[in-house]
């Protein structure tokens, strides 16, 4: 039985391939403590049966199937254009939701604001008691990091704050509000959709909020594929670049270009030095690909510049950009990691 006196939520899964994943994660939003929901899983062209496979398994879900893929991006946005709700949430398909995960992401926005995102604590599926990620924060170089990845779920991240960034594996957010920003920017397809989404987002005056009662565990890197594959490396190379060019005021846009260029050199000798071609090659798609899209890019970033409510300095008083020294601690220690 739906409850009408709480806001009708959709919650837009977008798969492609995943079909694996999704009777876990169907099952995990059955048991929630909220149910005043609809489901939507936007399908981008799976070839594994995904779509049958759902509405056999659950009837009552929406399935939007694409005749092609769309990206993450682009499917997203096709989701949220069908959604009923007053409130959208953008959910991975290869989770797992906590039994309180959706009501304290409403909760928050009765606390905090409704014109603002949320994202949830998402920790690692196979390693329940450590950090996958908070939300994100914005790098020089145009990308974001997730804070505190890899760290132990220890109480002091336990507290609301700000975060640059949501997490697109779970955020929620006014449907009005999501049609208002155009969405995520359908030319990334894939990877840094979210940062360049909360990042213009602050920039018109909307907050991101993490909300640590909020949890999504998360099987990470099983769907786009782990760190370095020359799938992630040319998406994420061409879409930072677009965020540099898109979101920086002019000064910060010299200096992350110049940043980036010494990144990566770093990263084509790296990869020489370990044989990895391919990825150098994803590295140069990359770069082509940015300049193909830069009259299209200068156009947004017009628009975005003309209307910004926040200046790069006070974004870093906020903590939402880190410092190229705090970049450079971050993926020392990232690369402990691996």
């Amino acid at each position: 039985m739906k409850d009408s006196a709480n806001p009708l939520v959709s919650i837009i899964i977008p798969n492609y391939n995943g079909k694996k994943h999704l009777k876990e994660c169907l099952n995990s939003l059955e048991m929630m403590e909220f149910n005043n929901y609809e489901i939507i899983m936007v399908d981008n062209a799976s070839s594994d049966g995904s779509v049958e496979f759902v509405k056999d398994l659950c009837p009552e879900v929406h399935v939007l199937p694409l005749e092609k893929n769309y990206g993450f991006a682009e499917g997203c946005n096709l989701g949220a254009q069908q959604a009923r709700g007053e409130y959208i949430v953008f959910l991975n398909n290869d989770t797992k939701v906590d039994v309180f995960w959706l009501k304290e992401l409403l909760l928050a926005t009765k606390k905090y604001g409704e014109n603002h995102i949320y994202s949830s604590k998402v920790l690692f599926y196979d390693q329940p008691d450590t950090l996958n990620t908070i939300g994100g924060i914005i790098t020089p170089m145009g990308s974001g990091l997730d804070i505190n990845f890899g760290k132990k779920d220890i109480d002091k991240y336990n507290k609301v704050r700000f975060v640059a960034s949501p997490s697109g594996c779970s955020m929620l957010l006014k449907k009005a509000l999501f049609l208002e920003m155009d969405g995520f920017d359908k030319d990334y397809f894939a990877y840094l959709e979210d940062v360049d989404f909360g990042w213009r987002c602050w920039l018109k005056g909307h907050k991101t909020y993490y909300i640590p009662q909020s949890v999504v565990y998360h099987k990470y890197g099983s769907t786009g594929g782990k760190m370095d594959t020359p799938f992630r490396v040319y998406n994420v190379q061409k879409n930072r670049l677009f965020n540099i060019l898109k979101n920086f005021s002019f000064s910060k846009l010299i200096t992350g270009f110049i940043v980036s260029v010494m990144f990566d050199l770093v990263r084509i000798f790296t990869f020489l030095v370990h044989g990895d071609f391919s990825l150098i090659s994803s590295i140069l798609k990359g770069n082509y690909a940015f300049i193909k899209g830069i009259s299209p890019t200068l156009s947004k970033r017009k628009y975005i510049q003309q209307n910004r409510k926040l200046s790069d300095g006070q974004m870093q008083k906020l903590g939402l950009i880190a410092s190229l020294s705090g970049c450079l601690k971050e993926y020392k220690r990232l690369g402990k990691l691996k």
